[in-house]
């Protein structure tokens, strides 16, 4: 709880400037600790795609407090990404480990693939812009019949991170949110069952159909119905 009332602060900060009347309305809600009446008003902000960091805190505290742990841990995922504050994988950590669920791992790389995502775009522009410079730079120089080899490595450099910006695309990863859920070995109701595990498991999303997603689960790929998953 402590954890929880520490990441509000933060999360508040992240969230100044950004609220309208519906979100006000549910705040004031959650404020007098009428948690089921704000969140129906927090699902339709996020279902309208409107999630502040903050808002997301408070749906994951809600859900936690219903004992919906997998939706806690979804919420609590999707704020981690948003926000970018690590304060919030030690709460993420010990639900995992309260339920025994597995995939609720963090690393530095993580948390620098989340920061690059971030800021992608301040990155693209800043990136962009120097490139450009050191175009104008390197092109005024070879008019002068002078060659910055300098120069133009550090544009190549720099042309090659703006590239690796634009494709970075890491897979998604998703919580399954249903106990007795079927891994299967190909993206079909008759191929050959896996496994069957728990809800609250954390998985890599490979790749999506209509009705099938491929996940990544102990190191093999395998096939489970997309209602059964919620992608972070």
């Amino acid at each position: 709880m402590r954890l929880f009332q520490v990441i509000f602060l933060c999360g508040s900060f992240l969230a100044a400037g950004a609220q309208n009347l519906a979100f006000q309305q549910a705040d004031s809600l959650f404020d007098q600790q009428k948690y089921t009446e704000a969140f129906e008003l927090y699902q339709n902000i996020y279902n309208d795609n409107q999630a502040s960091s903050a808002m997301l805190l408070k749906m994951a505290f809600i859900e936690d407090g219903l004992g919906n742990y997998p939706e806690a841990l979804f919420y609590l995922d999707q704020y981690y990404i948003k926000s970018a504050d690590r304060q919030v994988i030690g709460k993420i950590e010990e639900l995992a480990e309260a339920n025994s669920l597995r995939g609720f791992k963090y690393d530095d790389t993580d948390y620098f693939t989340i920061l690059l995502k971030k800021y992608k775009g301040q990155l693209l522009l800043l990136f962009t812009a120097l490139a450009l410079m050191l175009g104008a730079y390197v092109y005024r120089k070879s008019k002068e019949e002078e060659k910055p080899f300098a120069a133009g490595i550090l544009q190549f450099m720099l042309v090659a991170l703006i590239l690796l910006l634009n494709n970075l695309n890491p897979a998604p990863d998703g919580i399954i949110m249903y106990d007795n859920t079927l891994l299967r070995s190909g993206p079909s109701a008759g191929a050959e069952p896996v496994e069957i595990i728990s809800r609250g498991h954390k998985m890599k999303v490979i790749d999506q159909d209509e009705v099938w997603s491929k996940v990544l689960w102990d190191g093999q790929e395998v096939y489970i119905r997309n209602g059964r998953i919620k992608v972070i």
